[in-house]
């Protein structure tokens, strides 16, 4: 699986870099089948607390799979996005093991 990081309106913080990669080695658990994962991060100044969000897709055979969070802060965003997307993720492993 091929991973894409990239951020909007700040850098990449290396801690975050740690949290997607492992993450995304996790999702490789049971959907072996990912061919290229695209995260992109994105802080708004927006807002006066300023919010964080995180966009996904996730590059199956036969479709690809996208997830939108935000959150406060940009680790809370990163894990809900990657929870939604795990979520996605086993959703499409089983429509395919029915058909």
């Amino acid at each position: 699986m091929e991973i894409d990081i990239q951020a909007q309106h700040s850098d990449v913080h290396p801690r975050w870099r740690a949290i997607i990669e492992r993450r995304a080695h996790k999702l490789l658990e049971f959907c072996k089948d990912i061919l290229h994962l695209q995260v992109t991060l994105v802080h708004s100044t927006h807002h006066l607390s300023g919010n964080e969000e995180v966009r996904l897709l996730a590059s199956v055979p036969s479709t690809t799979l996208r997830v939108q969070k935000a959150e406060a802060g940009m680790g809370d965003a990163i894990h809900a996005a990657f929870s939604a997307l795990e979520r996605e993720l086993r959703s499409f492993v089983e429509r395919r093991r029915r058909a």
